[in-house]
């Protein structure tokens, strides 16, 4: 099975989600890639705030050739209810046909994450992306959900 772990951070919690996610694919011995995705344009924290709430399509570096992987995990902080202008121009990008996709965001206040995360399911299936499950994590409280983001893990690649 083919794994890639994308993802946006600007504060380094999806980061650090998402290298944990890595870490433990690792270690059941499974081929697995991690992808951040950056944009040529570098905007403050509230001007990335507003480009969300927009839903402003925003230019990629790069984006990852996914044709080959089996399973996307695609990541995601939430900022005003929304997620970020780089995922979200990471989806319109890509043909997500015949992919399983796992999603996970993190957030500070929790204020609208959940209809944060319903739009980043839809994005998804909208793509024709199957979403197997996803997960929500306060984006201080990473290690302490070490053991919870583990069993979702597990549960996915059975």
């Amino acid at each position: 099975m083919e794994i890639i772990i994308i993802y946006f951070s600007l504060t380094g919690n999806t980061r650090k989600l998402a290298v944990k996610i890595y870490e433990i694919l690792k270690a059941k011995n499974l081929d697995v890639n991690l992808f951040e995705l950056e944009s040529k344009e570098k905007y403050s924290f509230l001007r990335n705030c507003f480009n969300a709430i927009s839903e402003k399509i925003i230019g990629l570096d790069k984006i990852p050739h996914i044709e080959n992987y089996d399973l996307l995990f695609i990541g995601t902080p939430v900022w005003a209810g929304k997620i970020t202008p780089h995922v979200r121009s990471f989806l319109k990008d890509v043909e997500l046909k015949g992919k399983k996709v796992f999603l996970f965001i993190t957030y500070g206040s929790g204020f609208l994450k959940d209809r944060a995360i319903k739009e980043f399911v839809k994005l998804v299936e909208t793509k024709s992306g199957e979403v197997i499950d996803k997960i929500e994590i306060k984006g201080k409280d990473i290690e302490k959900y070490l053991p919870y983001i583990k069993e979702k893990i597990e549960k996915c690649l059975k």
